[in-house]
């Protein structure tokens, strides 16, 4: 008699869980269900409702690489200065070297920076350029008439030239205001994240020159 109580006590318990898990079932099906009703009543009414389908449309300007016809010239922003690395006294001493004979990489020595110069080809050459400390202009500095910047604007026009920019992380801000107002001016942009410490590093061919497009 005992097991006979014991397995019916068993049934009864099993039928009592299904009975609520039933119920508990059902009342989710007709929560989910009145809350579906009423957001479609809601959206008919037009209170307090807005269809995706009247909202403006949200224009993001991504930013895409892109060849041209124009020339570049290269910038270095760190420590919220901004320095034109201008590479043409490199070239003029570049000239004056025969070849025969050179230990290479040739080296340079400016002003601003000094520079490695690395030749893979009769036309095709690496550079490493490392400037120096505090090199460049405060961004209120270079925009005062006679700065190198307001120079460099002059001598190299957006009609012929993009400008192509290396960045730290500490000076990011200041290149997107600087981009904001060169982009106002329709110059073309391109840039490069790069460390404090690391060599500037170009390269005229191969996809080095592919890497410092206009974006």
């Amino acid at each position: 008699m005992r097991r006979r109580k014991d397995k019916h006590t068993l049934i009864g318990l099993d039928s009592l869980v299904d009975i609520v898990t039933n119920n508990v079932g059902i009342l989710i099906i007709l929560a989910v269900f009145m809350a579906l009703l009423a957001m479609h009543e809601g959206a008919g009414s037009g209170e307090n409702t807005s269809s995706p389908q009247e909202a403006p449309p949200v224009l993001v300007d991504v930013p895409w690489s892109h060849p041209t016809h124009k020339g570049p010239v290269y910038f270095f922003i760190r420590g919220n200065r901004v320095l034109a690395l201008d590479l043409r006294p490199m070239f003029t001493k570049l000239a004056a070297h025969t070849g025969k004979g050179e230990q290479y990489p040739l080296e340079f020595t400016q002003d601003e920076m000094s520079i490695r110069f690395f030749p893979v080809t009769n036309h095709v050459y690496c550079l490493e350029m490392v400037p120096r400390p505090q090199a460049g202009e405060t961004w209120l500095a270079a925009q005062q008439p006679g700065s190198r910047w307001s120079r460099f604007q002059k001598e190299f026009p957006r009609q012929r030239f993009y400008y192509f920019f290396w960045v730290t992380g500490d000076s990011f801000e200041l290149f997107r205001e600087i981009r904001r107002q060169l982009n106002a001016q329709d110059v073309e942009v391109g840039w490069k994240p790069t460390l404090p410490g690391k060599p500037l590093e170009l390269c005229n061919g191969f996809d080095g020159s592919g890497a410092f497009q206009p974006q």
